[in-house]
């Protein structure tokens, strides 16, 4: 295929190509396939041996949320309670297997299998399927829900707005599990327009500053066995487990509500990245830092490849009465309920970018960003997205499973929010430079788009208990000797999987980010995302980099925190916690310091 040649590419409709644009933030849903039930005479591997009764088993191939790691058959079961969890670690202690607890699958980094790994000895613990339920506590001083692990996330806020209670902000995808939210520190935006103030229950941290207490289980040596335990918000060995990264099995949690928002999501394609992300001394009314003056909470995707140069802005502003101009939404999803792509096509889109990236990558660019303009363009009152309000989480939730199978690079930097513009306008302009010097190579590593938000940090004041504890391991997480620094903005750098020359790309700007906010940052990884990036790494090169990911990262949970609020105490106590590795896996022992017997 030649540089001018779109014949080949024709058949994927610009209608297919919005599909990537509305869904940024998040790839295709995990497809179940064959589902061979033990004992049918269909399965294809050896069974788990004296598997516990009573609890479904079946064999089932495992893909990841991205499509990269492929596994063909894999043991998953369906416990029916926290109860049946506990009876699942015993008997994969005794039988040297480990568990995984599986949501969704919605997340990048490898901690439910690692790429490349067989599935060997794993049995995947779907918690959707029985542990679910969602019980809200209206009447209660304190108003909370408390959710099993498996509870979607859309599905809690849908209960709690029958109460007149919500979220102030969610992740952009719903369909995921409160538990593996949590586990991965999940948030969405949040950033508070001039003069606001919070109201009690809500929070500007992640999910994990909501949470008032869990069950997980965990290691009684005492009764040499595995056992469920309740962790208060106010007991500081609840710490590691507000952000665990499925370390450890959280079987249940209560989290607090606050009033039912009432919020309005403008969207608008009129201004160009450079006008957004300027730099501080050249910045204008539309600059992101003064938008969220303005508005609050702001968030920007960008297609770097589009000729246009425009970007996608959207803004939630809290509205108690419905604007004139506003069209009300009652369910989520508003942003992407017309546009999905097919596992297939968005398949046969992932191969093209790879095989003709010269052609492809501003190709696909540019119908994204002009699918996107179109789809905001529309101003029917009874259709019309730009312009949408209703209870926060209607408006808040845009990512539906049908999308691109993306790979997310993403890091948060912590920085004081007068340097807000700064950190944004610093990282655009050697993004800019970065991208030009691969194309003056002739290569495309990079496809797009990248997306930009930021909200608060993990107070405890939010919490409406006394004492509450910080999430030891969050990416935002406060610290004591910058009490200044309080935005953390997310840098999630969408891209194609496997993209030629991306772990290069990937490695310069990471490196980037470590160095560039040496001053007034704190650079974090999204842990639910990619980062620890080596040129020549294996799979995009991500998690490769030992000296990122076992110091650099962890040092920021070392330096200036007290001793035992730190990475290395909270990895100590989920290492005692699971002192047999049931709920880990090649990729957790690395991270977490633990080495084979």
């Amino acid at each position: 295929m030649g540089s001018g040649d779109t014949t080949q590419i024709s058949t994927l409709s610009r209608r297919k190509f919005m599909g990537a644009a509305l869904a940024t933030a998040a790839a295709g849903s995990v497809l179940p396939g064959c589902k061979f039930v033990a004992g049918s005479g269909s399965n294809t591997i050896p069974e788990p041996p004296n598997f516990p009764a009573g609890i479904q088993l079946f064999q089932q191939g495992f893909i990841n949320w991205a499509r990269e790691t492929k596994v063909a058959g894999v043991w998953s079961c369906s416990p029916n309670n926290g109860a049946d969890v506990v009876t699942l670690a015993n008997w994969a202690k005794a039988h040297n297997y480990r568990l995984r607890p599986f949501g969704t699958g919605h997340g990048f980094a490898p901690t439910l299998i690692p790429r490349g790994d067989s599935g060997q000895n794993v049995v995947l613990v779907h918690t959707h399927d029985f542990i679910n339920q969602i019980t809200v506590n209206a009447d209660d001083e304190i108003k909370s829900v408390t959710c099993g692990a498996g509870a979607y996330i859309e599905d809690i806020c849908a209960e709690l707005e029958a109460y007149d209670l919500g979220f102030y902000h969610t992740p952009a995808p719903g369909g995921v599990t409160v538990a593996g939210a949590l586990a991965m520190n999940v948030h969405g935006a949040a950033i508070p327009q001039n003069g606001e103030t919070l109201q009690p229950g809500h929070s500007w941290g992640t999910l994990s500053n909501l949470v008032l207490e869990m069950t997980a289980v965990v290691w009684d040596a005492e009764q040499d066995q595995y056992v469920l335990k309740t962790f208060q918000r106010n007991d500081p060995a609840i710490g590691p487990l507000l952000t665990c990264l499925a370390r450890t099995f959280i079987t249940e949690v209560k989290m607090q509500a606050g009033p039912n928002l009432k919020i309005r999501c403008l969207s608008r394609t009129d201004l160009t990245a450079d006008e957004v992300l300027a730099m501080p001394d050249v910045q204008t009314e539309n600059s992101f830092a003064n938008l969220t003056e303005q508005y609050g909470t702001v968030d920007i995707i960008y297609y770097p490849h589009n000729s246009k140069g425009v970007c996608w802005i959207k803004t939630w502003t809290v509205a108690a009465e419905k604007p004139e101009t506003s069209r009300e939404v009652l369910t989520p999803y508003a942003l992407s309920s017309s546009v999905k792509m097919s596992p297939l096509v968005a398949d046969t889109l992932s191969s093209a970018l790879r095989t003709y990236p010269k052609t492809m990558v501003p190709y696909y660019n540019n119908l994204s960003a002009n699918g996107v303009i179109d789809l905001m363009a529309n101003n029917d009152p009874a259709t019309r997205i730009n312009d949408i309000w209703g209870s926060a989480y209607t408006t808040t939730l845009y990512v539906q499973p049908l999308t691109p199978r993306k790979t997310v690079a993403a890091w948060g930097v912590i920085v004081a929010r007068e340097n807000l513009q700064r950190a944004l306008a610093e990282f655009f302009q050697f993004f800019k430079q970065l991208i030009a010097e691969f194309k003056s190579r002739g290569m495309y590593p990079y496809t797009g788009p990248f997306e930009l938000r930021a909200h608060g940090l993990e107070n405890p004041a939010d919490v409406l208990i006394p004492g509450a504890v910080e999430p030891f391991l969050s990416g935002a997480r406060p610290h004591p000797d910058h009490p200044e620094k309080d935005t953390v903005i997310w840098y999630a750098i969408n891209n194609n999987v496997d993209q030629p020359a991306a772990a290069e790309f990937n490695t310069r700007l990471e490196q980037w980010f470590l160095t560039n906010f040496q001053s007034y940052g704190i650079v974090r990884p999204e842990w639910t995302k990619c980062y620890a990036y080596t040129a020549d790494g294996q799979y995009g090169g991500a998690y490769t980099n030992d000296e990122v990911l076992l110091e650099t990262f962890p040092n920021t949970w070392r330096e200036g925190y007290p001793a035992d609020q730190t990475w290395d105490a909270a990895v100590a106590q989920l290492n005692a916690q699971d002192p047999h590795r049931v709920f880990s896996n090649t990729y957790l022992d690395r991270l977490f310091g633990v080495t084979a017997e």
